[in-house]
């Protein structure tokens, strides 16, 4: 396994751990700006949804794997110094990803990467993997094809093919990528870093206003307690569960807010995929010749999307009823 393709595998570390570099080189050397450089690009790809996965121009081949290898512990670090939840847990899925498309295009590290980060792969492509390994990473999917009841599941283990290991393996890097974040970073290294920083900084500012979505001419305020509560959670950028999703979705677009309003209000998410929620946006608001209506309060509460009822709930059964309760009390239309 080629360690600066996979700067945060337990080989990686260790090699940093043990390479005696110290933080004031790698802030300050002339030698190291290919390392800075990286850096900030993984920075600045995290905030647009993917990390490049090229190589520092203009420098050595071992320069470039140096920076490579090194410029993710700086990369860390930058985002310490920022603090930034979003952009924390943007960063850990566009690593995520770029380990997943290194594994598509490099096999010869797929079995090598899966030790490290605690699978045991057994056999031959379609590899045999348990089912306790397998539940590790994949009880967080959501597409019926991973749920454990529909695995081919045989004395504890179960069949998984080389683009599904990589998948579940995607989540694992995400986890180890988040882990630790934020570190505890002095003023004085993130000082020292202000030039790093600043486009960092004004890019991130940027994104916000861009992916901010005006709700127009709906009346926020009369939202009723789930709703409220969901778009909070989409406000922390949240991995929202398939219910909670489908319910926003839903009362959203019956209350006449467009596809294009909904899709936009997910993009901040740190899974967000636009074509994949636009689509499911459409589906929802009736390209397919049914319009999906909100679930029941009855449903809501089922499914734990119900965070307790104040004293309109109590006398209502729909969160559209509830809705136009509010527009009615507040003589708005």
């Amino acid at each position: 396994m080629k360690i600066s393709e996979y700067p945060f595998s337990k080989e990686a570390v260790e090699y940093v751990r043990e390479a005696g570099i110290s933080l004031e080189s790698l802030l300050e050397s002339p030698y190291h700006q290919s390392v800075r450089i990286r850096a900030v690009e993984r920075v600045l790809g995290a905030i647009g949804g993917d990390i490049p996965d090229g190589r520092v121009s203009g420098v050595s081949e071992r320069l470039a794997e140096t920076a490579e290898l090194f410029s993710y512990p700086l990369a860390r670090i930058l985002l310490s110094c920022l603090g930034d939840d979003l952009l924390i847990r943007r960063y850990a899925v566009a690593e995520a990803k770029l380990a997943h498309n290194r594994m598509q295009r490099d096999k010869d590290d797929i079995l090598a990467l899966a030790a490290d980060l605690g699978f045991d792969p057994r056999g031959s492509e379609p590899w045999k993997l348990h089912f306790t390994e397998y539940i590790r990473a994949a009880h967080r999917m959501r597409s019926p094809k991973w749920k454990l009841v529909n695995r081919d599941l045989l004395d504890g283990y179960l069949t998984v093919t080389k683009e599904e290991l990589t998948r579940i393996m995607e989540e694992m890097v995400r986890d180890r990528v988040l882990k630790g974040l934020p570190l505890d970073v002095g003023p004085d290294t993130c000082q020292k870093l202000e030039e790093y920083i600043s486009p960092i900084r004004s890019e991130l500012m940027a994104f916000k206003g861009r992916t901010r979505v005006d709700l127009g001419k709906v009346t926020e305020s009369a939202f009723p307690p789930c709703i409220k509560k969901i778009l909070e959670q989409v406000a922390a950028s949240t991995n929202l569960s398939h219910s909670a999703r489908f319910a926003l979705t839903s009362f959203l677009l019956q209350i006449n807010m467009s596809p294009e309003q909904v899709t936009g209000l997910f993009n901040t998410s740190p899974d967000f995929d636009q074509e994949r929620t636009r689509y499911q946006v459409e589906h929802i608001a009736g390209s397919s010749g049914t319009k999906y209506k909100p679930p029941s309060c009855a449903t809501m509460a089922t499914y734990g999307n119900c965070p307790g009822e104040d004293d309109l709930c109590r006398r209502i059964r729909h969160p559209l009823s509830y809705y136009e309760r509010r527009i009615k009390q507040t003589g708005k239309n």
